[in-house]
């Protein structure tokens, strides 16, 4: 069995006064979370101890060099209509140097390129800059290794959402207890999948995650069918597309993670182009909202939430079949 580092009670501190936690109703109405994964074409994982999460998610405390750079981005996804991801993970070692995993989006998912620098956690704005903005200058940090296998990034931010500390912290502590590569990670997006994970270097994010079911998603030891309402989408693709690369995935079993594929999304109609095991083929589908549902959106704010619910229709196969 593998130790875990200590959870900070920052971490994990439900807020005073809150409502019934947001995931609980979530389940309880049954919501489908297809479709809710974001859609980057970057992510970006900053090794940052957990008292450095409060900074960055704080803008009136950023510095101007700070603020310049999430300027910056901001202007990237306005060009380009492109998303990324920013993830901060605690590092074993809390006072280590700066490090950066950098991820850009492929065919199978996502591509992985990790670096460390001699720079303080505090400049953690730096490594945004190199990573998303000047890539060229991360020939001035140090290449690390990139370990083979997947890495599950678990929200455990519960100063953030109750939910996130509740269900998020025993998912992790499980993983590392199995000996896998989770990671305590600060908040995402989507309290009320607590608990929520992203999967890289796949893509695939996750809800309600219980510590027995994240390592067997992780090892694979489970069928994608039975994890269905589990998963919630891959980000490499636009939410619609999310919703038919789902189907596929519960058809062709998780080998279909391997296959090249590439999706355009016109309105509610889907084109999945593929390569497959040596194989070219194409699925179209309609993507047609099922109904919507009225759901809250945190444990701890009157934020209530309408969302669409999701199903495949007008499924065509051309190419291989199943």
């Amino acid at each position: 069995m593998t130790s875990v580092p200590p959870i900070p009670d920052e971490e994990t501190a439900p807020p005073a006064g809150r409502m019934a936690l947001c995931a609980d109703l979530s389940r309880s109405a049954g919501e489908d979370p297809i479709g809710t994964a974001p859609h980057w074409a970057e992510v970006t994982v900053l090794e940052l101890a957990v008292p450095v999460w409060a900074q960055l998610r704080t803008p009136e405390r950023w510095t101007p060099a700070q603020q310049a750079v999430f300027e910056g981005l901001r202007g990237k996804v306005e060009a380009s209509g492109a998303g990324f991801g920013l993830l901060m993970s605690a590092p074993d070692s809390p006072d280590q140097p700066l490090a950066v995993r950098h991820y850009t989006r492929s065919g199978q998912g996502f591509v992985r390129q990790d670096y460390q620098s001699e720079l303080p956690q505090s400049e953690w704005a730096q490594g945004l800059h190199d990573t998303l903005m000047e890539p060229a200058r991360l020939r001035d940090w140090h290449p690390r290794e990139v370990p083979a296998g997947p890495d599950l990034h678990v929200c455990t931010h519960g100063s953030v959402d109750a939910a996130c500390g509740k269900y998020g912290v025993p998912v992790y502590q499980g993983l590392r207890g199995a000996g896998l590569r989770g990671w305590r990670t600060g908040h995402f997006g989507g309290h009320r999948f607590a608990a929520t994970a992203v999967e890289l270097p796949t893509g695939l994010v996750w809800a309600h995650l219980s510590p027995d079911l994240a390592v067997r998603v992780l090892r694979r030891k489970v069928a994608p069918a039975e994890v269905r309402l589990h998963l919630r989408g891959n980000a490499a693709l636009p939410p619609l597309a999310q919703v038919l690369d789902r189907e596929l995935l519960i058809e062709r079993g998780w080998d279909w993670l391997s296959a090249e594929r590439h999706a355009e999304v016109r309105g509610a109609d889907v084109t999945l182009t593929y390569s497959w095991a040596g194989q070219q083929g194409t699925v179209r589908a309609r993507v047609e909202e099922t109904g919507r549902l009225d759901v809250a959106g945190s444990s701890h704010k009157p934020n209530p939430l309408t969302v669409p619910q999701y199903r495949v229709t007008e499924l065509q196969h051309q190419g291989p079949g199943r």
